[in-house]
């Protein structure tokens, strides 16, 4: 499918507010174990909220998604490849003529899933890559084998010719390797995508502690790294992207406009976490539905929201007895509704740089829960400004 073709598709997807894309959660599970996580969760602690679902209820839900036009699946996890049906679930969904995506850490690849379970082969594979050595990935992933294994699933997937990217996340522990990391994706001849931004968000499911507070990068050093990655991907257009966006900066009309969710979540794009939780996006736990029950819950008071003041999953019920159970073409009516009341938070109004800010609806809410405030971001956005300004 050509980039132009899927533009157009999102963007009457958008208008009409059609589930184009899902996104499954099969499982929290993961052989890493990192410091930034806000989902693992070990076999034991998974059990104890009631297991993972099987392949058939995974199917199911693909059936009605597949009579509500959805088009688009992403698999991931924890790692999607630990679930014990992983296998038959990406082949029922390929055969039923989803696109499919995986977001994996790239361990568990072999060489007959690439020959036989991705026979029909995806349409990306998003690895993840975490350091250029096993120290790094000791550190970063507390799996000292990760790395080996990460490289042996990435020229895997380079030899069986499928579509790869490469994710990096940036923190402290692996900020020095930035330009390591992206020498590896050139070898490999992979696309790269890098992150330096790191939300303080944690579910309350993940008894593993999340210490992204402590791991992620100085608002400037992650400023820094992004400024680099724009450079690569701008490549000879650098000089003009930067230009235009400090133009905007200094001269543009500031916004006036809060933080909204204004993205493809709830418009055109569902989470199903796995205990089958139908939210908007990865980093909202509420509002959701809850497939098994029909028991849909609203974010608390419009209010308390805007001011950051209480936690997003800290939620009530309402009438929840139009949503039968397992309904998925219900729960996405209600859920659109219920993201369509969703306040602006109105910290960025006045604001000139939201053009090269990282900023999100769901940022901004865990940014506030955590800080009071969006300081973070806004030394992030202040830096990246800096960086455009130098010498190009």
């Amino acid at each position: 499918m050509s980039l132009d073709l899927e533009r157009h598709l999102v963007a009457k997807a958008n208008e009409a507010f059609q589930p184009l894309t899902a996104n499954f959660e099969l499982t929290p599970v993961c052989n890493f174990n990192c410091e930034m996580c806000f989902i693992r969760m070990s076999r034991h602690e998974t059990e104890a909220y009631g297991g993972i679902q099987s392949a058939d209820r995974w199917i199911a839900i693909a059936s009605q998604l597949q009579q509500m036009g959805t088009l688009f699946i992403l698999l991931t996890g924890g790692e999607p490849m630990l679930h014990p049906e992983f296998d038959r679930i990406y082949t029922t969904l390929r055969s039923m003529g989803f696109i499919m995506t995986l977001n994996t850490n790239g361990t568990m690849i072999t060489e007959k899933m690439c020959r036989e379970t991705f026979k029909e082969k995806p349409r990306r594979m998003n690895v993840t890559l975490y350091g250029t050595n096993p120290d790094t990935y000791e550190r970063l992933t507390h799996n000292r084998n990760g790395f080996e294994q990460t490289m042996r699933g990435l020229r895997l997937l380079r030899d069986y010719d499928i579509d790869t990217k490469i994710n990096l996340s940036m923190l402290q522990i692996n900020g020095e390797e930035y330009d390591q990391l992206m020498a590896i994706a050139d070898e490999l001849g992979f696309p790269v995508v890098s992150n330096s931004y790191m939300t303080p968000d944690r579910r309350k499911t993940c008894a593993t502690p999340c210490h992204t507070l402590e791991a992620r990068l100085s608002p400037q050093e992650a400023a820094r790294l992004d400024n680099l990655f724009h450079r690569y991907k701008q490549a000879g257009e650098y000089p003009t992207y930067a230009r235009n966006a400090v133009f905007k900066a200094e001269e543009g009309t500031p916004s006036d406009e809060g933080v909204t969710l204004s993205c493809r979540a709830g418009r055109s794009s569902m989470w199903i976490d796995w205990q089958h939780h139908i939210t908007p996006c990865v980093m909202m736990e509420a509002p959701f539905v809850d497939l098994a029950t029909g028991e849909a819950h609203s974010v608390t008071t419009p209010e308390a929201l805007r001011r950051g003041m209480v936690d997003i999953s800290d939620i009530h019920t309402p009438v929840s007895s139009q949503i039968v159970s397992g309904d998925i073409a219900a729960a996405w009516q209600w859920l659109v509704h219920e993201c369509l009341q969703l306040p602006s938070i109105d910290d960025c109004k006045g604001c000139r740089l939201k053009h090269i800010c990282q900023v999100c609806y769901a940022a901004a809410i865990h940014e506030k829960q955590q800080y009071g405030s969006l300081g973070y971001l806004c030394k992030m956005a202040e830096g990246s400004l800096e960086y455009l300004k130098q010498p190009h």
